[in-house]
């Protein structure tokens, strides 16, 4: 069916009718809403225009009002109804001002960050440092030719004990007649020696008196790769007071030949500054814990390069385990199975053929040994003993510290010649150096 032209301008006509009538609600509408867009004076609320009776009170505030800052003591600035549409240029979201957040600031301190607490260095050195102390050793020496002369030497101790106990490396003090020890504030003290170990380079000193400021050895630190530490020695013997030095650890459970006969084992080596006299100090964390004590740098590598960046401090594990034993025996006895021992590296054990990976080469035996009466061979690699799995010679060590006593019979699983075998060992006490 075909629609004549009148019809289709009717229709037409029709439609623009209803849109005008649209537009004109539309309009009326909007002049509606922007009439009362005003602020009530300064001690009320505008309430929503819907709402006549002004006895009413006014509805809650919805959370999508803005904020009070707290500088507006009439609570009324940036508030309007929640229901009443504003154009965002009629009123601005107030601007927070110093003079607002100050206060809160005070009341509430908020916490430093761990990667900014390197701003308190000086804080902690001011803090640990009336516990370190420097040590002067005197030993008597015979020429030659009989003559007998003095030679001193220099290090750093860290008191731990409020009743005056030092503890600081062996080779500080070894051979020493007579030991002073200078405080933070100059007095000096002349200080006895409770006991040495010098297969674990440290040495636990009493000093006269009590009430001494210290430095707890058990802290409960547990430092990590990468973590701030500060060293605190005696470097040089320089006049003025201890230096201090900033720097990382850059590795933990190192080992360190510092001997023919002496190897430090589970060290933790930083590029802290060292030098000479710094042996014995602290290495703290930037809380002013105590994480280790500084004891050997090394200048050369094998091959005679000079190095630098390469300082090692005895974990406070050790130092605990240690100055405990001084001070209930007098010495230390450690376990000792007799034996030359290092890491199997992966990649030699893969060149090679071996279809292991993980274990501790026996390089050589002390004839006589625990290890040698036991059946232990050159080229023997061990992967555990007594069931505790042993990939590493820092965990043997500690299995010999913590774990094993002298005169224990325990039993080792061993690989050789492609099998794995089982020998009972007898432990025994090591021999004083």
């Amino acid at each position: 069916m075909t629609r004549s032209p009148h019809s289709l301008g009717l229709t037409l006509g029709r439609q623009l009718f209803w849109l005008a009538a649209l537009l004109a609600v539309f309009l009326t509408a909007c002049a509606t809403q922007d009439a009362p867009a005003q602020l009530a004076p300064s001690n009320q609320v505008q309430s929503d225009p819907e709402q006549s009776n002004p006895a009413q009170p006014d509805p809650p505030q919805s959370k999508s009002q803005a904020i009070i800052p707290a500088s507006d003591p009439s609570n009324t600035a940036g508030i309007v109804s929640a229901n009443t549409a504003v154009e965002p240029t009629l009123q601005p979201e107030p601007q927070p001002s110093y003079e607002s957040t100050k206060p809160a600031l005070e009341d509430e301190p908020q916490p430093v960050p761990p990667q900014m607490q390197l701003l308190n260095v000086a804080d902690t050195v001011e803090i640990t440092r009336p516990a370190v102390v420097s040590i002067v050793a005197e030993a008597r020496i015979r020429g030659v030719y009989g003559d007998v002369y003095s030679v001193f030497g220099n290090g750093t101790g860290v008191i731990f004990d409020p009743k005056g106990l030092v503890l600081t490396n062996t080779h500080v003090i070894d051979r020493a007649t007579t030991i002073t020890v200078t405080m933070d504030d100059g007095s000096q003290e002349r200080a006895t020696v409770m006991g040495a170990d010098p297969m674990s380079d440290l040495a636990v000193l009493q000093l006269p008196g009590s009430d001494y400021p210290h430095l707890p050895l058990n802290s409960g630190a547990s430092p990590r790769v990468g973590d701030w530490v500060i060293a605190i020695g005696n470097a040089l013997a320089l006049p003025g007071g201890p230096t201090v030095t900033v720097g990382v650890i850059s590795a933990l459970g190192r080992s360190l030949d510092v001997s023919p006969d002496i190897t430090l084992y589970d060290l933790i080596q930083t590029d802290t500054v060292m030098n000479p006299g710094s042996s014995g100090g602290p290495l703290l964390n930037l809380n002013g814990e105590l994480v280790g004590i500084n004891t050997a740098v090394q200048r050369f590598s094998q091959g005679g390069t000079l190095v630098e960046g390469l300082g090692f401090a005895i974990n406070m594990e050790t130092a605990n385990l240690i100055s405990n034993q001084i001070l209930e025996l007098g010495r230390v006895r450690w376990s000792w199975m007799g034996a030359f021992l290092d890491d199997l590296d992966p990649k030699r054990a893969a060149e090679v053929g071996l279809p292991i990976r993980e274990g501790v080469v026996v390089l050589n035996l002390f004839e006589d040994g625990p290890s040698h009466l036991a059946g232990i061979k050159r080229g023997d690699i061990i992967l555990s003993m007594d069931g505790h799995k042993v990939d590493t010679t820092r965990v043997l060590t500690r299995l010999l510290r913590q774990e094993f006593k002298p005169g224990q019979e325990i039993q080792v699983e061993l690989f050789r010649d492609g099998t794995k075998l089982t020998l009972p060992l007898v432990l025994k006490e090591r021999p004083r150096v």
